[in-house]
């Protein structure tokens, strides 16, 4: 029996955690590079080694913003595709993807000898010359292994929409692991500090997306590699850049939004920017599990509405709400009543200052999970049934719109305390706005016409 059938035959609840352990693996081990290379270079190299890891991290976010609606968008398409039986799209949609981000990312690889200095002075300043060297290394071999990044990324998700999610998860697990074994050769051993992080992460990215390819070149996936053509047609081009659109304006609405509250705690002085780089470090890992809930809900939502089965996508949709609500909850009450207890454990700054400020922005900031998960499930809902506007909507308010109103509000009202709601009540808003315009049309929304393939 096909592999796949049963993102259509088996109970919501075991298909949720089928794609939602490995997922939450592979979300955890994708963030163990950066801190990977940050904990090893921290006692060989020094501050300046941590801040050029730290400085390429802004460029991470905008790469992986143009290459999510591929990713996302693809994997969209590829559900839906299988759940109506039509693998021959499936296979011109893995077709296209692959030869897309080979062409984004190579593009961008192959201007590496001329662009790593410049965008080194620029995140780093012309003036910090140690610093500068240490970025450009860093981004030098980060930029050349872009497409084997963009690799990894699309053929996972593409190989999790196709019923594998733990292939998806061994492919990140192994990156993972290596990256570690690596990192202790070049680094520690060789003396290669920086830019021996960066070769071992390239190289963590090579063994990942040969793991997959491996997998599916072993017929066990509707993709096939006998047949593969590059090409950059396909007549659902337009379904899937629109479907992929809304990864997109997250990423770019949500870094936006951390600029400006980063900028607007300038007015406070040092301690709350620092304060606010580790509580967004700790959100930045806290809030995997809710992107993970969105990633296994994906592959049975798309494949039921391309089966024509309205009511598993709906049963699907109420599991991962009702999921994220508890879960959130969960996380917010953390923040809440036991703030100290994430201080000591995500900082060892022994000022009373610093730690009563870190405190109150824990307890404050933490509000954002209660409302987080189900925007993202909700967001993802919409792009698979074809309302990719009102996706869109979602991550602006949530990430960009109303966080600008927040801080041209609350700071004023209510001090530092205000920075830190700004976040979190541009989440809770978003959702219960969205969320009652939904219910409101609950039929354009949720009934049985809504829920087709588009």
């Amino acid at each position: 029996m096909d592999t796949t059938n049963r993102l259509g035959e088996a109970p919501i609840r075991s298909l949720f955690f089928q794609f939602y352990t490995p997922a939450l693996i592979s979300m955890l081990s994708s963030t163990v590079h950066q801190v990977i290379n940050g904990i090893v270079l921290g006692p060989q190299v020094g501050k300046e080694g941590l801040a050029a890891v730290g400085l390429f991290g802004p460029v991470v976010v905008v790469l992986v913003a143009f290459a999510l609606p591929i990713m996302i968008g693809g994997g969209v398409l590829i559900g839906k595709s299988l759940g109506a039986g039509d693998y021959e799209k499936v296979q011109q949609v893995f077709q296209f993807a692959t030869t897309l981000v080979l062409v984004i990312g190579g593009s961008i690889a192959v201007t590496v000898p001329l662009s790593a200095g410049v965008l080194a002075r620029f995140l780093a300043g012309a003036d910090h010359a140690v610093l500068v060297d240490y970025t450009s290394d860093y981004a030098f071999w980060q930029l050349v292994s872009l497409p084997l990044f963009f690799l990894n990324m699309v053929w996972g998700n593409f190989v999790r929409a196709d019923n594998a999610p733990k292939a998806a998860r061994n492919a990140s697990v192994l990156a993972a692991a290596v990256n570690i074994m690596l990192d202790l050769f070049l680094v520690v051993w060789l003396g290669l500090g920086v830019e021996g992080a960066s070769i071992a992460t390239a190289l963590a990215f090579l063994s990942g997306s040969a793991y997959l390819f491996v997998y599916i070149l072993k017929g066990k996936t509707h993709y096939r590699f006998s047949s593969f053509r590059f090409t950059l047609r396909l007549s659902q081009w337009r379904e899937l850049t629109k479907t992929g659109m809304p990864s997109f304006a997250s990423e770019i609405a949500f870094s936006s939004g951390l600029l400006l509250i980063n900028q607007r705690l300038t007015r406070y002085g040092a301690v709350p920017i620092a304060a606010f780089g580790l509580i967004n470090y700790a959100s930045f890992i806290l809030i995997r599990p809710f992107t993970a809930a969105m990633i296994a809900s994906l592959p049975v939502i798309s494949y039921n509405i391309g089966a024509g089965r309205p009511d598993r996508v709906l049963a699907m949709l109420r599991f991962s709400l009702t999921f994220t609500f508890v879960l959130g909850g969960f996380m917010a009450l953390l923040g809440v009543l036991l703030p100290g207890y994430l201080v000591s454990l995500f900082s060892e700054h022994k000022s009373d200052t610093y730690r009563q400020v870190l405190s109150q922005g824990f307890g404050l900031y933490f509000l954002l999970f209660l409302a987080a998960g189900p925007n993202y499930i909700l967001g993802a809902y919409l792009q698979s049934t074809g309302k990719t506007t009102l996706s869109i909507l979602i991550n602006l308010m949530k990430g960009f719109l109303l966080v600008v109103a927040g801080l041209a509000i609350l700071p004023d009202l209510a001090g530092l305390p205000g920075v830190w709601l700004s976040r979190s009540l541009a989440e809770i808003l978003t959702l219960l706005l969205i969320g009652l315009y939904m219910l409101y049309h609950k039929r354009k929304f949720f009934g049985e016409r809504a829920i087709r393939p588009v």
